[in-house]
């Protein structure tokens, strides 16, 4: 399977994988958390976004996955945190509780 990433691959199980914005250096900026699904109209690369981490204003880390509708936002915060490690680390072990929205979510 071929998929085109825009972006740097920091971690990847063959079914979710975290890559930082290209846009921006690997200590400032975002970065997404992916996951692999069917190709479909909504996913024509194979992929769906289901959360991220950006560096906010205040120097802080933010990190949120997809959530619920049902719950008044379409994603839900894990946290802030000072570093980007911390980051990645927190987006990584709460991959799995992000909502996913492709046809092959029982993967």
């Amino acid at each position: 399977m071929s998929i085109e990433t825009n972006g740097d691959v920091l971690l990847d199980d063959g079914e979710y994988f975290v890559q930082h914005n290209v846009n921006y250096p690997p200590g400032a900026g975002n970065g997404f958390l992916m996951r692999r699904c069917q190709y479909a109209l909504t996913t024509p690369q194979g992929v769906e976004c289901i959360g991220g981490y950006d560096l906010k204003l205040d120097g802080k880390w933010h990190v949120e996955i997809a959530g619920y509708p049902d719950d008044g936002a379409d994603c839900r915060v894990i946290g802030r945190f000072d570093n980007r490690l911390d980051t990645i680390h927190a987006l990584w072990q709460h991959r799995h509780e992000a909502v996913t929205r492709s046809a092959d979510n029982d993967r």
